[in-house]
């Protein structure tokens, strides 16, 4: 009996010791079985060493190619006989060539981004998406530069006008002289006697110099000091701010200790802008990332009191190589470009001095404070000679009014934080503000006489540039309305394809987009583009959603609702336009207003 106890002993303790090596076998192998997980950044990485050993794509291939185009340019640009200059360097063939073989290296950019990511097979990326997003990204801004050298070059070719006739006549250059030379005489006989006339100007004692109205005589003007940018000379002025209802006034003593600036103007739209801009973290909390805007607007200083008074007017959002995710916020290297141009269209149209004033982002779900990046953020977009102007707004938009706190420097240029702020705002409530505004200068507008107003807007017409075969894209009231019904239901995607009709004159073809609808096929109608919805404008997301129909299109129409903005964008060469400045932007909301006029 005992010899069979020792032996069953025996045999439960083998059949354990096996049954554990066995288990662990199977734990070593379901470890060997799990994917291994590869950073964005590293396959990003590894992406761009891939490229350098593919000819067209490596940096040295694309910078002589740049080298040779741009030295064609500079040419053309001062060469006097420039027609013998095209015919001796092939150059129409020459720019032909090149912009076929682009066109078909575009074309071909998914078949080397496929190739490439074979490596990866079995392997697990954090954001497959956004990766071949940002590998696409990685390929075209490659190619970005030479194909704008090309165009140059093409409309340097095409430009009839320059240079035809080498050298001027001898007697045009003989009238062109003598014509400076009596210039020359007349402008040195006013100057001699304004100098006889002139007087010793009195000298200033600078110390007395008043900045504002003179106290001591009030009929006595004050000096006014006005800066100085891009070598315009701007007026500083909020007057037509200050009593405005169109302008939400904050005073900022309400709000914060020992602010710099005392108090902010809001428009009315730009409040509208930066609401639209959270609307997918409201429809979708879940998915919510930090993200923000630039806001231009104007700033007064008073000297006295040592406090600014700024506006917040014009909201700028950012380009498609921003970065947002739930704790990651870069803005890009686009959106200054986005900032410079604004800048200037507004100081152009107004002659007033429009500068950065605020910056705004979101911390969703995180309360509203000012982290040490933040500060840095602040820092970096300060103004050179009057950095304490700048505030900065953060909300947080997963709280039930959308929390908002005003962040600016104090008077002794340190920034405030969370204790600081007396109280926070709601953003839900400056919306409704803004609404009501918005409404209230609505009815003030249909109770002036309606203006004759063309049958179509044309959506190109304020473009910096236009491509002859998409000279105009003119949509009809009735495809306004569509556009805006087909919103009622629709999320992201391909909203509707558009038909109507092609208008060719003088080699520019102009189209007018009539409907709406869910067919490729409409009677009497022309296929002419579709209509796109997207969070924000992103080329690659686009053509993305769009697929190999797009050779089909003429142009495609992108609505964002994060910014309320269409932009209508031309088709060329079977690939969307590249180029922004042939874009047509326009806010969907003055789109209806223009269909209330056209009733």
């Amino acid at each position: 009996m005992k010899r069979i106890k020792v032996i069953v002993t025996l045999v439960a303790v083998m059949l354990t010791i096996s049954l554990q090596v066995s288990a662990q076998k199977r734990i070593r192998h379901s470890y060997r079985n799990v994917p291994q997980t590869v950073t964005v950044e590293e396959v990003i990485k590894n992406f761009k060493q891939y490229l350098e050993d593919i000819p067209y794509f490596s940096e040295a291939t694309l910078q002589s190619l740049n080298d040779e185009v741009t030295e064609h340019i500079d040419k053309l640009q001062h060469w006097k006989d420039r027609k013998g200059y095209i015919q001796e360097n092939n150059l129409t063939e020459f720019v032909a060539s090149q912009e076929e073989e682009l066109k078909n290296q575009k074309a071909g950019t998914s078949a080397v981004i496929d190739q490439f990511m074979t490596q990866y097979s079995g392997k697990l990326i954090s954001d497959t998406t956004a990766c071949r997003d940002s590998l696409e990204n990685i390929v075209y801004d490659k190619l970005a530069k030479l194909e704008t050298n090309l165009n140059v070059l093409e409309r340097e070719l095409n430009d009839n006008d320059k240079g035809a006739g080498g050298e001027l006549p001898l007697t045009t250059i003989l009238a062109i002289a003598g014509g400076i030379l009596a210039l020359l005489i007349i402008w040195a006989i006013i100057s001699s006697s304004k100098k006889k006339k002139k007087k010793t100007a009195p000298v200033v004692n600078t110390t007395n110099i008043n900045r504002g109205p003179n106290k001591a005589n009030p009929n006595e003007p004050g000096i006014v000091v006005r800066r100085k940018t891009a070598t315009i000379l701007k007026k500083q002025s909020l007057e037509d701010v200050i009593d405005n209802p169109h302008y939400m006034k904050i005073d900022l003593e309400d709000c914060c200790y020992e602010s710099a600036v005392r108090r902010m103007y809001i428009k009315d739209t730009c409040v509208m802008d930066i609401y639209n801009m959270y609307l997918p973290d409201l429809e979708s909390p879940q998915d919510a990332k930090e993200y923000g805007c630039m806001v231009l607007g104007r700033w007064v200083y008073d000297a006295e009191n040592s406090e600014y008074y700024v506006s917040l007017e014009q909201v700028v959002l950012p380009g498609d190589d921003a970065v947002f995710d739930e704790y990651e916020l870069n803005f890009g290297g686009k959106i200054k470009l986005r900032v410079l141009e604004t800048l200037r269209k507004l100081r152009r149209e107004t002659n007033l001095q429009y500068d950065l004033t605020c910056w705004v982002h979101s911390h969703p779900g995180l309360t509203v404070f000012f982290s040490n990046a933040d500060s840095n953020v602040q820092d970096q977009l300060k103004h050179p000679q009057h950095p304490k102007f700048l505030t900065a707004l953060v909300i947080d938009t997963l709280t039930p009014t959308m929390e908002t706190g005003v962040f600016t420097y104090h008077r002794d240029m340190t920034l405030n934080s969370r204790n600081d702020l007396k109280i926070l705002y709601s953003l839900k409530e400056w919306y409704a503000w803004a609404q009501k505004s918005i409404e209230a200068k609505e009815e003030v507008k249909e109770e002036r006489p309606t203006e004759v107003v063309a049958p179509y807007f044309n959506t190109l017409a304020e473009s910096k540039e236009h491509t002859t075969a998409c000279f105009g894209i003119n949509l009809s009231r009735d495809m306004i309305v569509d556009i805006c019904m087909s919103l009622s239901n629709q999320t992201n995607g391909i909203a509707g394809i558009i038909h109507g009709q092609s208008n060719k004159k003088d080699q520019l073809t102009e189209y007018i987009a009539e409907r709406l609808s869910d067919n490729d096929k409409e009677e009497n109608l022309e296929l002419l583009g579709c209509f796109v919805v997207t969070p924000h404008l992103s080329i690659p997301s686009v053509r993305k959603i769009i697929g190999d129909k797009i050779g089909q299109y003429k142009f495609v129409l992108v609505y964002t609702p994060t910014d309320g903005m269409l932009t209508s964008i031309p088709v060329m060469a079977d690939d969307l336009c590249s180029y922004e400045s042939c874009y047509g932007i326009q806010k969907l909301e003055d789109l209806k207003l223009w269909t209330k006029k056209n009733r």
